[in-house]
């Protein structure tokens, strides 16, 4: 499939999202409950004020595979596309930026706070088309001089390149902190390299990358925007309740379809029940209104019934089991269509260690 077809399904999946067709009922929540749609949060509690914005402005106008997330810290995203149905490719950006939490933590150590608590939830994730991992853009919620002092505790050295501070693992850790992995170096630890985009903006990509990993950043802040991202912009700015806006193109491995799918979407936006005063996104009540969209390369209607009867694998718990049935696809045009609303209690399994 060419990348303008790709791009022409993409405006006819937003466009019939749009119209906002009859959902499946939340589990446990009567059918008649719906996220309720506010023209203007409270004063404050705005979940898209324009820095959490800020991030959307480095993605690469040439990636086939993109993602804005700004989920709560405690939810798995992994956990939740594998319940949406995920192809593998899709689910590899979800992963991406637990990983590199993970790795921060285990580089630094006590020497710093928990990396959950300064970066910022909203970030941008893709997958450039010839990088061999992903990329990743975060806002940082601490000052740069902090930030840049723990890297330094971790054994991380700096260089300019390009006008930008570009960080990469050294031979050895200029400082062990207690808790850390002594004896290893800090590239075993952390296999990233990070630049600061700007002094509240990280950027985050594989050692592994050809030359000096820049060009996806630098094309995102000099080239134009495609229409995937400029779209992704728009929907992003438009919906005050999204929590993630995936898309990624090009034909990829199902392992629940006997055909690949040209076509991944995946729409988690919040959904607070039956109380308008508290629907803010990271509320602890919010439950969440999910939709995904595949286009499959085979037969749709097969694919779609391949989707209905679908189960988590490997061991799982019988409520994990429950959610999985509760996906309701159904068949539209050339796309199969996913969609769940959860309740906050319905997440249980889906948070970290939630045991699913």
């Amino acid at each position: 499939m060419s990348h303008r077809a790709a791009l022409i399904l993409l405006g006819l999946a937003l466009a019939c999202g749009k119209s906002d067709p009859e959902r499946p009922p939340v589990a446990g929540v009567p059918a008649a409950t719906a996220a309720p749609v506010q023209p203007a949060p409270p004063a404050g509690e705005a979940p898209a004020v324009p820095d959490e914005r800020k991030v959307l402005a480095w993605l690469d106008p040439d990636s086939p595979a993109v993602a804005y997330m700004r989920l709560p810290a405690d939810l798995e995203p992994e956990a939740l596309g594998e319940l949406f149905a995920l192809p593998p490719r899709a689910l590899a950006l979800l992963r991406a930026p637990l990983s590199l939490e993970s790795g921060l933590a285990a580089l630094i150590g006590p020497a710093a706070p928990p990396p959950a608590q300064w970066l910022a939830r909203d970030l941008v994730v893709m997958q450039p088309v010839l990088a061999r991992g992903p990329y990743l853009v975060r806002r940082l919620q601490a000052p740069r001089a902090d930030v840049e002092a723990w890297l330094r505790a971790g054994g991380l050295d700096v260089e300019t390149v390009e006008g930008l501070s570009v960080w990469t693992p050294g031979p050895e850790a200029a400082e062990v902190p207690a808790g850390s992995a002594p004896g290893l170096a800090p590239a075993l630890v952390f296999p990233w390299r990070l630049v600061f985009l700007a002094d509240d903006l990280l950027g985050a990509f594989s050692l592994t990358e050809m030359g000096n990993g820049l060009g996806p950043l630098t094309a995102a802040r000099d080239l134009p925007k495609s229409e995937l991202t400029r779209t992704i912009g728009e929907v992003v700015a438009a919906d005050p309740g999204l929590l993630l806006e995936l898309y990624v193109q090009g034909a990829m491995l199902h392992f629940d379809l006997s055909d690949d799918v040209g076509v991944a979407k995946l729409s988690l936006r919040r959904l607070v029940e039956g109380d308008g005063a508290r629907s803010l996104p990271r509320h602890d009540a919010a439950g969440i209104d999910g939709e995904v969209i595949l286009q499959p390369l085979g037969d749709v209607g097969e694919a779609a019934a391949a989707l209905e009867a679908r189960a988590p694998a490997g061991a799982a718990t019988d409520v994990l089991r429950d959610l999985y049935k509760k996906v309701a696809y159904t068949q539209d045009g050339p796309i199969v269509r996913g969609r769940l609303q959860l309740a906050a209690d319905d997440l249980a399994p889906l948070r970290r260690g939630g045991g699913g």
